[in-house]
């Protein structure tokens, strides 16, 4: 009787209390981050986790990728359209590399008539650029479910921040006397690198123009790079630590207060996956100052020659900071990390029947064809359109080597 009571409750069956899985029939909106991260992809397409992070992954990666073209686009077009018509081009360019095409061919038109008797030197004081400290954190916990919580953290060794303290590292001023190396203007007497006008001598030599090595004297219209005896904007790196009343980057006797990351993550151990979404991510949300330039022609130039590198100097002195601005907050390793996203996208468009598969032969037909309605065609645009955003950034490059060459 107890035997028959246990059997009419379902208590001898294990599987009455297993929920039959079910795919689901919508699709995540590709273009809303928040709505991809929370979205479950195991339960509603019946995927086993390890699946379900790689297509969450690609998916993240696509909306990236599609951030970052936008981005590039709309910025990287005014950078180099402004070059070109600095240095008199003329064009209605419908894309930003079609206008880094114009721009780079205007920069070697305008050096080829300054003529090889000249040499070129662009004295670049690299700008302060920071991220939020927590953010590769926050993307590595929501792209690989299989890392612990206590492993997922992603440190930033260099920080930037307010520091009421004394700073041990590089202070961002806006003008401030410097007891040390000063990266960005002086008003007052120097002694290094000038990207303006050097009054003084240059590498001991009298000096009244252009000078490609080190100038002692003042340095008009131009960044500098050394010691400045008076007011410094800019990056001030002072002999001791001391009191900073701009932005410290590096150490502080007091821990700094809104603190950002101002260099490379150390990024835990998740997923190549995940890891080509997440720095993709730090990409997009890096910000970082404008730059201050200089180009500096040194040589014996005849009077058009003169003219025409003093044309090409001013244009680039103008346009160069923005499209400099914008490599610096893509980063070095920037085409290798689109090309990166763009292998995980590609990846999970061809492996969707084998995600589908995961899930167990029961769904797996159900889960395939739910996969290839939402993510087929999307990620076969990501893919394409990461590919067009590294050629992209290969013709910014491609300005930036035409004018430093």
């Amino acid at each position: 009787m107890a035997a028959l009571l246990v059997a009419a409750c379902g208590g001898s069956s294990s599987r009455a209390n297993t929920p039959t899985a079910h795919v689901a029939d919508h699709c995540p909106d590709m273009a809303k981050p928040d709505e991809l991260s929370a979205f479950d992809f195991a339960t509603e397409y019946a995927l086993s986790h390890a699946a379900a992070d790689k297509l969450k992954a690609a998916a993240l990666a696509t909306m990236e990728v599609s951030t970052l073209a936008d981005k590039l686009d709309a910025d990287l077009g005014i950078a180099c359209a402004q070059i070109a018509t600095d240095l008199g081009t003329k064009g209605d360019w419908r894309s930003g590399s079609d206008a880094c095409a114009a721009a780079i061919k205007a920069v070697h038109d305008a050096r080829a008539k300054v003529g090889s008797k000249a040499t070129a030197k662009l004295v670049t004081i690299p700008p302060l650029c920071t991220v939020d400290a927590s953010l590769m954190t926050k993307c590595a916990s929501i792209c690989d479910s299989s890392i612990p919580a206590d492993r997922v953290k992603a440190e930033c060794p260099l920080k930037a921040g307010r520091c009421d303290g004394n700073c041990d590292g590089n202070c961002e001023v806006k003008s401030a006397k410097c007891d040390g190396n000063c990266a960005g203007t002086c008003e007052g007497q120097v002694k290094g690198i000038c990207g303006g006008r050097c009054r003084g001598t240059c590498d001991g030599k009298p000096s009244s123009s252009g000078c490609a090595g080190i100038c002692v004297g003042t340095c008009d219209k131009g960044a500098i790079n050394g010691e400045c005896k008076g007011t410094c904007s800019g990056s001030c790196k002072a002999k001791a630590p001391g009191i900073c009343n701009g932005i410290c980057t590096g150490a502080c006797t007091v821990e700094l207060s809104d603190a950002r990351c101002a260099g490379e993550f150390k990024t835990p151990d998740v997923s190549t996956d995940c890891r080509a979404r997440c720095e993709l991510a730090v990409m997009n949300q890096t910000e970082c100052a404008t730059p201050q330039v200089g180009l500096v022609f040194s040589g014996t130039l005849s009077g058009r020659e003169r003219e025409t590198a003093e044309s090409m100097k001013n244009a680039v002195d103008r346009s160069f900071p923005s499209l400099l601005k914008i490599l610096n907050e893509l980063g070095d390793d920037a085409g290798k990390r689109v090309l990166n996203a763009q292998a995980v996208i590609e990846g999970a468009r061809t492996g969707l029947k084998d995600m589908a598969m995961s899930g167990g032969a029961s769904t797996a037909a159900a889960s395939e064809a739910q996969l290839t309605k939402c993510f087929d065609a999307p990620f076969k645009a990501g893919a394409a359109q990461a590919g067009a955003v590294k050629a992209e950034l290969d013709q910014a490059l491609g300005v930036r080597d035409e004018v430093t060459k």
